[in-house]
């Protein structure tokens, strides 16, 4: 492991584990970093501001760093070397960031952080060496991340907070330099337009510079090389429970669990939540005893309907280490729980996302990622995680459950990992059962919310103060074409109204609390 203390833009020292001084003639750190990849390429390689050298917590480098993949870094991420404003123009779960605890990031800091020198052989030479070291570690993160790059918030680098002197902010020409290099091109114009609306800065110059002078850099990064072998044991022998909900798809459901029979590690429980509404109905899977199974089958049979507390139910009932979450009409191979136990073996993670696809569809990605979402009907995680979890009920019979859900487990220090070379089918099953379209108080309402109240409620629970307004711009323009409203004022005074009707039922929900 290499040690490189510097002082902003200038480097102090350079040692290894021993603390012996390794010579690299390098002024700069980032320069630095780089060449200290090249001539030790299978090492470690710790960063850190001379002022918070003594407050370094060397004891947790091999619990965190436990495979080469993973980039960490600790710095003040409630003020981020990116202003807050970046907020504006995207919309990822990466930014609102637990500090207490690990977060998935690809904000990065100059005040302490790691990187294995093969990360920094395979992608270092692409990113923009010349603005700067915290623009260069945000860069190589934000690259990185898109094409496998597990990067992540970690307090635990330090004894204590970062010294306030160790912290740098981007000035407005490097905010700008750094959305043109990163972003579409348009994006400058959508941050300009909301920090002139909501902060009063007029960043012109700032503005004008990054679209005439700076080019946008899209490097195709070869991280996948680069094998995932985490020295981390999250589990001994996998366990799992299967949870599924169901309405009215007996046949599809049935291939489900003929499915799980065939598996070469077998479920060690599954879970059904039926659900029919019809007080007078009784269940319809009656194979479920009629026919000997491998695996217990824990069912239930309820009135109510509503995936969120059809899970929650679920998860009162798991034994397992392990849960995985699934849909009643999916087809997959003999091999799928035996492919997911590696995954978990190979990433050190708890939670894993399988590839869902659809009928046509093909995979685009082709190496573990962080994601940005959670899928419900295709994820593993372990019972650390749900256990203290739920599906929000404020978000039943709407929309975004799922996402929020995966924002839960990231919020505990957690991070939910995609696997797309573990692929299910998705038969996207007509609906089963009878089923009615909810009924809302604001569905009489003269004027409809806009968005859906279960859409705000989630934007405002897991989404940045800067992220929510992006959005509200972002949805002011698209559905101005939309809608039948043609007159740009009239327009106007419609969305303000829709908006503020939607902002009143998002804080009424949930409805039954």
């Amino acid at each position: 492991m290499i040690f490189l203390y510097h002082i902003h833009n200038t480097v102090k020292t350079i040692v290894d584990d021993q603390n012996i001084p390794i010579s690299i003639q390098e002024e700069k750190p980032t320069q630095a970093l780089l060449a200290i990849a090249k001539n030790y390429p299978e090492e470690w390689i710790v960063w850190c501001h001379f002022d918070n050298k003594d407050i370094l917590n060397t004891e947790v480098f091999s619990n965190l760093l436990h495979h080469k993949r993973r980039m960490i870094s600790n710095g003040d991420a409630s003020s981020p070397f990116l202003s807050p404003s970046i907020g504006y123009i995207e919309d990822s779960p990466f930014l609102k960031i637990n500090t207490s605890t690990t977060y998935p990031t690809w904000c990065m800091s100059s005040a302490a952080g790691a990187i294995h020198a093969s990360v920094l052989l395979a992608i270092g030479n692409q990113i923009t060496v010349t603005r700067g070291f915290d623009y260069f570690l945000n860069s190589l993160a934000r690259k990185g991340q898109t094409s496998g790059l597990l990067c992540y918030h970690e307090p635990l680098l330090l004894h204590s907070d970062p010294q306030k002197s160790t912290l740098r902010k981007a000035s407005l020409h490097k905010q700008y330099a750094f959305v043109k290099e990163h972003f579409k091109t348009s994006w400058l114009f959508f941050l300009c337009i909301s920090q002139m609306r909501y902060e009063k800065k007029f960043p012109l110059i700032a503005f004008v510079y990054a679209l005439l002078f700076v080019k946008r850099n899209t490097p195709h990064l070869d991280i996948a090389k680069i094998p995932i072998q985490s020295s981390k044991t999250v589990l001994d022998i996998f366990e799992v429970d299967v949870v599924i909900p169901t309405l009215g798809r007996k046949k599809y459901l049935y291939d489900v669990l003929n499915d799980f029979s065939k598996q070469t590690i077998l479920p060690k429980k599954i879970i059904i939540v039926e659900q029919n509404p019809d007080l007078n109905s009784t269940s319809e899977l009656g194979y479920i005893t009629s026919e000997e199974w491998p695996f217990s089958i824990e069912h239930q049979f309820i009135h109510q309907t509503g995936a969120c507390h059809a899970r929650n139910l679920a998860l009162s009932k798991i034994s397992s280490d392990w849960v995985f979450f699934f849909d009643d009409d999916i087809r997959f191979d003999t091999d799928i729980l035996e492919k997911i136990e590696n995954a978990i073996k190979e990433t050190g993670t708890h939670c894993i996302n399988i590839s869902c696809l659809q009928e046509g569809e093909v995979e685009k990605h082709s190496t573990y990622k962080q994601w940005k979402t959670f899928g419900s009907g295709c994820s593993v995680v372990h019972k650390d995680v749900v256990e203290n979890t739920s599906f929000d009920m404020a978000l039943e019979h709407g929309y975004g459950e799922d996402v929020d859900f995966g924002m839960q487990i990231r919020t505990l220090g957690y991070d939910v990992i995609y696997a797309p070379d573990i692929q299910i089918k998705h038969l996207k099953a007509p609906i089963g059962g009878f089923r009615s379209l909810p009924v809302f108080p604001w569905d009489d309402d003269k004027i409809r919310p806009k968005p859906a109240p279960q859409i705000l409620y989630h934007r405002i629970k897991n989404t940045t103060e800067e992220q929510l307004k992006g959005y509200k711009w972002i949805l002011f323009f698209k559905y101005y074409f939309n809608q039948d409203i043609k007159n740009p004022f009239s327009y106007i005074s419609y969305f303000k109204k829709a908006w503020k009707n939607s902002t009143h039922w998002a804080k009424k929900l949930p409805l039954d609390a």
